[in-house]
């Protein structure tokens, strides 16, 4: 049975708003982006029975195309959806996937090593700190090698990411889970024991402050975030949670207790208009904050470094 607007938008937060509270609809991206994002939705929708859900996406395609006046569209899309404004503002920011140098064997230099999740193992998995300490080593779950711890930290932060290998190739390193600990945000740390100033607290700040300290002192600051994560060698596209393939610039990760799964929403900031898809999660977004992908390279890093900004999210759902 497709779960019905009404049920779909049951729990999302904040007070419900007619569209006419939003400006009138622009979308600052491609077009054939958003297709790519309701393209590779559209199996979730119909493996969970929402056909109306598919329908409506594929209709908001159809008006984006044929509909040029902003105001206008605002008139055809409130015919097919119902909104929801999630809080009085949500928080953005943005994720990418980091390159990394990587080896498949180990060496003296490349000596930090990225872990498969360890499967049937019995209670809890270790923490950070007892990771660091060698609790997994020697059981063959190494799968791949680097050279800078505080490279290979951001590379869990983010999810996924790519290794340069030293032959030129490029392989993806994707989130595989976690060990379930809790998560500590490390700039947090380093803000509390007075290593970084919370007027700077970039990811270029944290970055610059970790690769400073000595290796014993950045041991034991990146395990007070006792959460670590797992990862598997690939050649395929990145997957979010919804476990389909991201889309740059269309693809959030959100707190799945206020945005459900699956969901068509749209962003408005100062800086982005545009529809997304709700296809992630993440250990740090929590609450009103969305987390825009940006996809892979030096560009997609430098945007997401410094994207962090308020707005606001409308949740959609087909009208019943």
């Amino acid at each position: 049975v497709a779960v019905s607007g009404c049920a779909l938008l049951r729990g999302v937060g904040g007070p419900l708003f007619g569209w006419p509270w939003l400006p009138p609809i622009e979308d600052d991206l491609s077009p054939g982006s958003l297709q790519a994002a309701i393209a590779s939705t559209a199996p979730v929708w119909e493996r969970r029975g929402e056909e109306a859900e598919r329908n409506a996406a594929l209709t908001l395609l159809s008006i984006l195309e044929s509909t040029i006046d902003p105001t206008e569209r605002l008139r055809q899309i409130e015919r097919v959806f119902e909104s929801r404004r999630v809080g009085r503002t949500v928080l953005l920011t943005a994720y990418y996937e980091p390159e990394i140098a990587g080896r498949l064997t180990p060496d003296q230099r490349f000596a930090h090593p990225l872990y498969a999740l360890p499967r049937d193992e019995p209670g809890a998995l270790p923490t950070r700190g007892e990771i660091q300490s060698g609790a997994l080593a020697g059981r063959g779950l190494e799968i791949a090698w680097t050279d800078d711890p505080v490279a290979l930290l951001f590379l869990q932060i983010q999810g996924s990411g790519r290794l340069r290998l030293s032959d030129g190739r490029v392989v993806g390193a994707h989130f595989a889970g976690t060990n379930e600990r809790p998560y500590t945000s490390i700039g947090r740390v380093l803000v509390d024991d007075g290593l970084l100033d919370p007027r700077h607290a970039s990811a270029d700040d944290i970055r610059r402050v970790l690769a400073g300290l000595p290796d014993e002192q950045r041991r034991a600051v990146l395990a007070r975030n006792e959460r670590y994560v797992f990862f598997q060698l690939t050649d395929a596209a990145v997957k979010g949670s919804l476990g389909v393939p991201l889309t740059p610039g269309r693809s959030v990760a959100v707190d799945p207790r206020l945005v459900p799964p699956g969901s068509l929403a749209y962003l408005v900031t100062p800086r982005y208009r545009r529809f997304v898809v709700a296809q992630d999660t993440g250990g740090a977004i929590k609450g009103a904050h969305i987390d825009l992908f940006l996809g892979a390279g030096a560009d997609a890093e430098r945007t997401a470094s410094g994207t962090r900004e308020r707005g606001r999210l409308y949740v959609l759902a087909p009208r019943t």
